[in-house]
């Protein structure tokens, strides 16, 4: 199989950084060639290209956009902050205003489908900042059940929408949220409304396989009206590619 084509790099700067939870971090970065990523549904993610030392080729990894002015030419990109094990954590953690890196992108995404009448959507905290992003933008008519894992209250976050929202909020503790088997757990538990239904799943790539399957095998949802996507293993880096 040949590789996936490079797609062009364009260079942003930090223009904001704020904290959105104790482990969570959103840094907006701006920059004119933004406008030509053509970030035109929720749930699309791009890879950034850190710094790194002189002579050394940059480090990339894929964040979900939660965020996106056209107006402005900015993107919003929330890190979960995991503490040094990794450089893209490491340089979220320090990040401020005028610093420097590399976007391209953007993949993936989720379509709305207007005709669904019922939305469930699963993810650990790494998928939330997509979450947040799909459940602003269903419609009013959708009643939405969400199972989410962070790793405890105060990584929970305030969910806008014009959609009816059923959350489920679980904790991880000291644990990784989505490698707990909580999730799993949850939805397998659920009284859940599958009819006219869209799913969405994302996170730790064991726990999205076990939840796609339990919805396709004893839910009855349609492979068509499943979107899922392993945003990471343990002890692998990079696995969204």
């Amino acid at each position: 199989m040949s590789p996936k084509p490079a797609r062009p790099r364009y260079a942003a700067e930090v223009v904001d950084v704020r904290p959105i939870t104790p482990h969570m971090r959103r840094i907006t970065l701006a920059g004119e060639g933004l406008r030509l990523l053509g970030i035109d549904r929720p749930a699309q993610w791009v890879k950034l290209f850190f710094p790194g030392q002189e002579g050394v080729a940059r480090i990339g990894r894929a964040y979900t956009v939660r965020g996106f002015s056209h107006a402005f030419a900015a993107m919003d990109v929330d890190f979960v902050l995991h503490g040094d094990d990794g450089p893209a954590s490491r340089w979220a953690a320090r990040a401020e205003r005028g610093e420097m890196l590399d976007v391209a992108g953007p993949r993936g995404g989720h379509a709305i489908d207007p005709r669904a009448k019922n939305y469930i959507l699963v993810g650990d905290a790494t998928a939330l900042p997509a979450i947040c992003a799909i459940v602003e933008a269903l419609p009013a008519h959708v009643r939405a059940r969400l199972f989410i894992e962070v790793a405890n209250k105060a990584e929970e976050q305030r969910l806008r929408s014009n959609a009816a929202l059923d959350v489920q909020w679980l904790h991880s503790g000291a644990e990784a949220p989505g490698a707990t088997g909580r999730l799993e757990l949850a939805v397998q538990a659920a009284d859940l409304d599958t009819r006219n239904c869209q799913a969405w799943i994302a996170g730790e790539s064991f726990m999205v396989r076990s939840v796609r399957t339990h919805l396709t095998v004893d839910r009855g949802v349609p492979e068509h009206a499943l979107d899922s996507q392993g945003y990471w293993k343990l002890g692998v880096a990079d696995a969204r590619g």
